[in-house]
C-alpha cells in the first residue's frame, strides 16, 4: 500500500536516531483499584480490531517503506508487564513508551500493566505513524464504554464495536499548492538557526526536554490588552510574540514557524496520524512595533489555516533550498496553541481515575511554544542542544516582551524584545568589568617602586643585574639624550636594543613625553627601514650590538653610550607633557600589500593592563618574570612591565628559551621566576616540559591564550600544582582582553577540546556581545565580541572597525564571536573565518593550532583550510620542529587532519607565519598525498562505493566526495544504504551515513 510524504518523513526521521522512540507517543491512565486482565484484553481486543488504522503495519525495505492492514482476527496486542520503578510514575511510563517499534510488519502498539499502591496503571504506547495527540483523548473514549461493559457483564454497545476504517486523507489541490509555492518563494532554512546553545550539526541530535513558566500578572493583562488594543485573537498575539522573540535569539528575519493542525475535518472521531504542520511566514522587521508583527501574524496565520489540508511534505524538494536531509528542513521551530479542552470526570467500572502525563523525551524541532487560551503558564519543549537555563532566560524575556508591547504597541521591537530585567541586570552589573579602571601609568608605577626600593633588583640578564635607581638613572639619561636630538613630547622615536637594555630605553622615550616604535633588529633590513619611513620617526635608539640598515634617508641613529651620566638633579625633573597620557606605543603588523599597518596604544590602557595581571597574577616585590615574548610586540612591553610596574625582577632569556624547557631553566639559573606569560606562538608546553625536569621546581603561576593552551598541556600544569590563568588576546588590543584563572584540570574538562575558555575583561576594558546589526546582545547570546574602555587602541575616529556605541563610546569591534555567561563571564567563541566545514565535520583552526603546538619538539604551528570545489574544505597543520623536519617523521597523536613538519615554517618580515606561502605548502602536500582517483585505483571496495554514489549523485564522485554537500539528502541516503547493503551483505543505519559520507569514510567503516 502506497504511503504518504508525511509518512515517509517519520520513517526517515526514525532512521536518523535509532534505537529510540522518537515518533512514539504515550497514553498513562491510573484508576483507584484494580483493573481485571481478562476484561483488558478483551477491551483492548475489540477496540484495537475496531480501527483498521491501529491494525496497520509497515515494514521497511531499503528505501521503501510499505503498509498493510492485518485483518482484525490476526492480529493480537499482549498486555506486558510495566516495570514500577519506585520513582516517579511519569518517568516510569515515559520509559516504556520510548521503547523503539520495529517496523517489520510487527503491531504499532504497546499495552502495559502494573499494580501500584494507589491503583493500576495502564500504560498504552503507540507509533506516531498511525496515531497522534487528538487520539489520545478518542481512544480513551473508545475503551472505556467497552472495559466497563466486560467487566460489568453487559453488552458491548453497539456503536462501540462498530468498524472504524481509517481516513482516508483527500489529494492535494492545486489551489492550495499554489498558495504554498506563493507563500514559502525565496525562503532560505538556513536563517533559522538560534545564538544559543549549540548550532545544529549534520547529525540530528534529538534528546528533548521541556521548561514552563506562569506568566506574570502583568504579562496576562498585557496579553488582554493586546487582544483589545490590536483587534487580534489571542493567539496572533501570542504567535507575534513568539515569532519576535526567536528573531531576537537569531532565528530571522524570513522566518518559518509550524503550527499543528488537526485535519480530521468532519470526521472528529477518526484515530490515526491526522495532524497536518503548516508553515507560518513571517517577516520580523525590528526597527517595527509589536503593533505591525501583529497584524502580520494573524493574517499569515490565517491563510495557512485555510489551506491547511495539503501537507506541505509534498513541496519538498520542489522548492530551492528546502528538502527532506536535517540541515534543510523547512521549519526548526513550532507554534502549539491548543484549543480549549473541556475538563472530564473520568472513571474505569466504577473507579476514579486520572490521566497521567508520558513525556517524550525527545524533540524534533529546536523550540516549540505549548499554550492554550484558558492556561496562563507556556511551556517550552526544547531540543537538549539548548541549555536548561538558555530556555528558562527565554521565557522570562517571553513575558517581559508581552508587557512593554502592551506599554507602547510602536515602540521598535530592537528595544524591547529578547531582553528581561535579569538580563540588564547582569549586564550592567560589576560583572561588567574585572576591575577598576584608573591604574596608575607604567612610568608613574615604575618610578614608585624606584623610590621606595632603589637598591631591589629589576633586571637580571645571565650574571648581571641591575636595580631599580640604575635604570631610573639610564632612562633619566636616554630622555636627556633624546632632548639633545631635538625630540619633543608627541614625536615618535624607534627604539631597538637587546632585552636587558628595553626598560631604560623605552621608560626615557615615555620621560621625554614621545611614543615608542619597538623594532626587532633581527628582522630584515628592509621592513626595519618601511617602518622607520611609515612610522615618521624623530630618532632611532639603538643598543649595545645594534646595527641598523645603512640609509641617508632614516632619522638620527642615538647609541645609547652616547647617552650622558645624568646626576640626581636630572632623575628628579619632571617629565615632559604626555608621559603619562596619550600614545605609549605604537606597534606594526605586516599588512598584504607590503606595507606596515601601525597599531597605536595609549598610555591609560597600558597601566590598566599591567595593573590587571599584576592583581590577577600576583606580581610583586622578589617575583620573576621571564621575558618570553618576541621583540617589536605589546607582549614584550607587558613582559618587562608587569614585573617592573609592581616591584618585581624582569629575567632576560634568551629566544631558545620560548621553545626549549631547558635553555629555559639554564637561564632562570637562581632567579626566583614564579609568574611567566605565554605569549602568541610560544608553546605554552614549554613550561610543562619546565616543571618535569628533575631538580627544577615549576613557574608557579602561567598566563596562556587559548590559541598557546591544549588541554593536554593545561593537565600537565594544574598537574605540576601550577596556578593557571588562561587569556585571549585579539587585535586591536593590548595583547589581552580577556582572561580568567581556570580551575581544576581545564574546568574539570581537560578531555573536553570542544568546552569554550571563559574570562572577564582586563580592568578598565568593558565588553560587551553585539548583533550583526549591532544590537547588544544579552547573556547566553553568541555573537560578535566589541570592546570598549582603554584596552582597545587608540584610532582614527573615521575608522570602521572602531565605530561608536551611545552606551559604550568608542569600542572595537573584533570580529570575534562570543557569548555572556550569567556570572557575568565571557566564553569567546573564535573568529567565524577560522572555523572551516570539511568532509570529516567542522573544524577550528585555531584550537587545530594550539593541539599541534601541545606536541613534543614542536616550536611553532599553523593551521590552513584549502578550499574545494564543492565548497568544502581540506584542512593541512604544519609543525616547526627543528630537530625532526621529515614530512615521514612522528605521528601526531590526537590531530585529525595531516601534519606536514617543517624545520622552520615560512614568515613575513613582522616574523608571524606567513599564510600565503602556508596556503601554496598546504595545496602541495595535498597534490603529492594519496589523490581520489589514486585512492580508488588502489581499493576496490572505494571504487565501488564511488560507483554508488556517482549513480545517486548529479556529480562525477571520487573517493572524497561529500553525499550530502553535492545533492545527497535523506531519501537518498536511505538508497545509498539500500544498495551498499547489496553490494557487501553489511546493514546500515542512515545514521552511518551522516557519520561516513564519503566513499572513503564508509569503506573504512564497513571494514572496521
Amino acid at each position: 500500500m502506497k504511503t504518504s510524504s508525511k509518512e515517509k518523513a517519520l520513517w526517515l526521521l526514525e532512521q536518523l536516531v535509532p534505537g529510540t522512540g522518537v515518533n512514539n507517543l504515550g497514553l498513562g491512565l491510573q484508576v483507584g483499584g484494580r483493573l481485571r486482565p481478562d476484561a483488558l484484553r478483551a477491551a483492548l481486543a475489540i477496540v484495537v480490531g475496531r480501527f483498521e488504522v491501529l491494525r496497520t503495519v509497515y515494514r521497511a525495505t531499503g528505501a521503501d517503506l510499505v503498509k498493510e492492514v492485518l485483518p482484525a482476527g490476526e492480529f493480537a496486542v499482549d498486555i506486558e508487564p510495566l516495570e514500577l520503578s519506585g520513582g516517579s510514575l511519569e518517568d516510569d511510563l515515559t520509559a516504556f513508551t520510548d521503547r523503539p517499534f520495529r517496523l517489520d510488519g510487527q503491531p504499532l502498539v504497546r499495552v502495559g500493566l502494573a499494580a501500584h499502591p494507589d491503583g493500576d496503571v495502564l500504560c498504552v504506547a503507540v507509533h506516531h505513524l498511525v496515531f497522534d495527540m487528538v487520539s489520545v483523548a478518542l481512544f480513551l473514549q473508545a475503551f472505556i464504554p467497552v472495559y466497563d461493559a466486560i467487566a460489568a457483564g453487559r453488552p458491548v454497545p453497539a456503536q462501540a464495536v462498530a468498524p472504524a476504517p481509517a481516513l482516508a486523507e483527500p489529494e492535494p489541490r492545486p489551489a492550495d499548492l499554489a498558495y504554498w509555492r506563493e507563500t514559502l518563494e525565496g525562503f532560505r532554512p538556513e536563517g533559522l538557526d538560534l545564538w544559543c546553545g549549540t548550532p545544529r550539526g549534520r547529525q540530528p541530535e534529538l534528546a528533548g526536554a521541556s521548561a514552563e513558566r506562569a506568566l506574570s500578572v502583568e504579562a496576562q493583562q498585557a496579553a488582554a490588552q493586546l487582544q483589545r488594543t490590536l483587534r487580534a485573537p489571542l493567539g496572533a498575539v501570542m504567535l507575534a510574540a513568539y515569532a519576535a522573540l526567536l528573531a531576537s535569539h537569531g532565528a530571522g528575519p524570513d522566518l518559518v514557524i509550524g503550527s499543528p493542525v488537526n485535519v480530521r475535518g468532519a470526521h472528529t472521531a477518526a484515530i490515526g496520524y491526522h495532524v497536518n504542520t503548516v508553515p507560518i511566514r513571517i517577516r520580523v522587521d525590528l526597527g517595527e512595533g509589536f503593533r505591525a508583527l501583529a497584524r502580520q501574524a494573524r493574517d499569515a496565520f490565517l491563510g495557512a489555516m485555510a489551506h491547511a489540508e495539503t501537507p506541505v511534505d509534498e513541496l519538498t524538494g520542489e522548492l530551492p533550498g528546502i528538502g527532506t536531509s536535517w540541515q534543510t528542513q523547512l521549519f526548526r521551530h513550532l507554534f502549539n496553541f491548543l484549543p480549549e479542552a473541556p475538563a472530564v470526570d473520568l472513571s474505569v467500572d466504577g473507579m476514579a481515575a486520572r490521566v497521567l502525563p508520558v513525556e517524550n523525551p525527545h524533540s524534533k524541532f529546536d523550540l516549540e511554544l505549548v499554550g492554550s487560551p484558558s492556561r496562563a503558564e507556556v511551556v517550552f519543549r526544547y531540543s537538549e542542544t539548548l541549555a536548561r537555563a538558555d530556555v528558562e532566560a527565554m521565557l522570562e524575556r517571553f513575558d517581559a516582551l508581552l508587557v512593554a508591547a502592551a506599554q507602547d504597541p510602536d515602540r521598535p521591537l530592537a528595544d524591547t524584545a529578547g531582553w528581561s530585567e535579569a538580563d540588564r541586570l547582569a549586564v550592567a552589573g560589576p560583572a561588567g568589568t574585572a576591575g577598576p579602571a584608573g591604574h596608575p601609568p607604567v612610568p608613574e608605577a615604575f618610578r614608585a617602586w624606584a623610590r621606595r626600593s632603589p637598591d631591589a633588583p629589576a633586571v637580571t640578564d645571565g650574571g648581571r643585574t641591575v636595580s631599580y635607581r640604575q635604570v631610573d638613572e639610564a632612562a633619566a639619561a636616554v630622555r636627556t639624550l633624546l632632548a639633545g636630538a631635538g625630540v619633543r613630547a608627541g614625536d615618535t622615536v624607534a627604539v631597538a636594543v637587546p632585552r636587558a637594555e628595553a626598560a631604560a630605553a623605552v621608560l626615557g622615550v615615555w620621560r621625554a613625553g614621545a611614543v615608542c616604535l619597538p623594532l626587532d633588529p633581527g628582522h630584515d633590513p628592509s621592513w626595519l627601514t618601511r617602518q622607520l619611513t611609515h612610522a615618521r620617526v624623530k630618532a632611532v635608539l639603538t643598543g649595545t650590538g645594534v646595527r641598523l640598515p645603512a640609509d641617508g634617508d632614516l632619522p638620527p641613529v642615538l647609541p645609547l653610550a652616547d647617552a650622558p651620566a645624568p646626576g640626581a638633579a636630572a632623575q628628579d625633573e619632571p617629565d615632559q607633557a604626555g608621559g603619562a597620557v596619550g600614545a605609549a606605543c605604537v606597534i606594526h603588523t605586516y599588512g598584504d600589500a607590503g606595507e606596515p599597518v601601525a597599531t597605536v596604544f595609549g598610555h591609560a590602557g597600558l597601566g590598566d593592563a599591567v595593573g590587571h595581571f599584576t592583581a590577577e597574577l600576583g606580581t610583586g616585590p622578589g617575583t620573576g618574570v621571564p621575558a618570553l615574548a618576541a621583540p617589536a610586540t605589546v607582549g614584550a612591553l607587558l613582559d618587562v612591565f608587569l614585573a617592573l610596574a609592581s616591584g618585581g625582577c624582569s629575567v632576560v632569556v634568551p629566544d631558545a628559551a620560548r621553545t626549549d624547557a631547558v635553555v629555559l631553566r639554564d637561564a632562570l639559573g637562581p632567579h626566583r621566576a614564579t609568574v611567566a606569560v605565554v605569549p602568541p606562538g610560544t608553546p605554552a608546553r614549554v613550561l610543562a616540559d619546565l616543571a618535569d625536569l628533575d631538580g627544577r621546581p615549576p613557574v608557579l603561576t602561567v598566563l596562556a591564550g587559548d590559541g598557546e593552551l591544549s588541554a593536554g598541556t593545561a593537565g600537565r600544569l594544574l598537574a605540576a600544582g601550577c596556578r593557571l590563568h588562561r587569556g585571549h588576546h585579539t587585535p586591536g588590543t593590548l595583547g589581552w582582553a580577556l582572561s580568567g584563572p581556570v580551575d581544576g584540570p581545564v574546568d574539570g574538562r581537560v578531555d573536553d577540546p570542544d568546552e569554550p575558555p571563559r574570562g572577564r575583561p582586563v580592568a578598565g576594558t568593558r565588553a560587551f556581545v553585539t548583533a550583526p546589526d549591532g544590537r547588544e546582545l544579552p547573556v547566553g547570546l553568541r555573537g560578535e565580541l566589541r570592546l570598549a574602555g582603554t584596552g582597545p587602541a587608540l584610532a582614527d575616529p573615521d575608522d570602521p572597525a572602531f565605530p561608536t556605541d551611545p552606551r559604550y563610546g568608542r569600542h572595537h569591534r573584533t570580529g570575534e564571536l562570543a557569548r555572556r555567561r550569567p556570572d557575568g563571564t565571557l566564553e569567546w567563541l573564535g573568529r567565524p573565518d577560522r572555523r572551516v566545514a570539511t568532509g570529516d565535520g567542522e573544524v577550528d583552526l585555531d584550537r587545530l593550532r594550539a593541539t599541534v603546538l601541545g606536541l613534543p619538539g614542536v616550536t611553532a604551528a599553523a593551521a590552513v583550510a584549502v578550499p574545494g570545489p564543492d565548497g568544502g574544505h581540506a584542512v593541512v597543520a604544519f609543525a616547526e620542529t627543528p630537530a625532526t623536519a621529515d614530512p615521514d617523521g612522528p605521528d601526531a597523536p590526537g590531530v585529525p587532519v595531516p601534519v606536514v613538519r617543517l624545520a622552520a615554517l615560512p614568515r613575513t618580515p613582522d616574523g608571524r607565519p606567513d599564510p600565503e606561502a602556508l596556503l601554496a605548502l598546504a595545496r602541495k602536500a595535498l597534490d603529492q598525498g594519496p589523490g581520489p582517483r589514486e585512492e580508488e585505483a588502489d581499493d576496490p571496495l572505494v571504487r565501488d562505493l564511488v560507483g554508488i554514489f556517482s549513480q545517486l549523485l548529479p556529480v562525477e564522485a571520487t573517493a572524497g566526495t561529500h553525499f550530502f554537500d553535492t545533492g545527497g539528502h535523506s531519501l537518498l541516503a536511505a538508497v545509498l544504504a539500500q544498495k551498499v547493503e547489496e553490494l557487501t551483505g553489511t546493514s546500515l543505519e542512515l545514521g552511518d551515513v551522516f557519520k561516513h559520507p564519503t566513499p572513503t569514510a564508509l569503506a573504512a567503516l564497513l571494514r572496521g
